[in-house]
C-alpha cells in the first residue's frame, strides 16, 4: 500500500493534541513564553489547563501504576524485571535483585478509546483561528 502522508499516519496523535487544545488550552499555554508572568498568574493557568487536560485524559485513557506502592516505600525489583516498566535511578551497581525507594510509581495505559478521525478533516488543524465579528 502507499504510504500515508505524515499528517495521516499521525491523526490520532494531532487529534489528541486537537482535543488538549479544545479543552485544556495546552497548546496556547505551552506556546506562550511565561516568563515575564506572576508565579500567580502562571498557577492560574495552570488550574485551566490542568482542569481541560484532565477532562481529555479520564475521557480517552484508563491509566494504572506501574507499582501500585506508594512513592517513597521500599521495593525489590526482581531479576526478571522488564526495563520498560521500571528504570533503575541512581546508585545503580550489580545484579538484579534490587532493593530500592520508590520515587515515581510510573504510569501504564490499559485502555485506549480514540474517535475515529475522519478522512475529510484536515488533522493538522488543532485549533481553528476565531474571527469573532461585530
Amino acid at each position: 500500500p502507499p504510504a500515508l502522508p505524515p499528517e495521516r499516519e499521525h491523526a490520532s496523535a494531532l487529534a489528541l493534541l486537537a482535543m488538549l487544545q479544545r479543552e485544556g488550552r495546552l497548546v496556547d499555554f505551552l506556546q506562550e513564553n511565561v516568563a515575564a508572568f506572576s508565579d500567580a498568574e502562571v498557577g492560574a493557568a495552570c488550574r485551566t489547563v490542568h482542569e481541560g487536560c484532565r477532562k481529555v485524559m479520564g475521557q480517552y485513557f484508563t491509566l494504572q501504576a506501574v507499582l501500585p506502592q506508594s512513592e517513597g516505600d521500599q521495593v525489590t525489583v526482581p531479576v526478571s524485571f522488564d526495563a520498560q516498566r521500571i528504570r533503575l535511578i541512581g546508585n545503580v551497581t550489580g545484579q538484579p535483585p534490587h532493593t530500592g525507594t520508590l520515587r515515581h510509581h510510573g504510569w501504564v495505559t490499559s485502555e485506549v478509546k480514540f474517535p475515529v478521525v475522519s478522512p475529510a478533516m484536515d488533522p493538522r488543524v488543532l485549533a481553528p483561528a476565531e474571527v469573532e465579528l461585530a
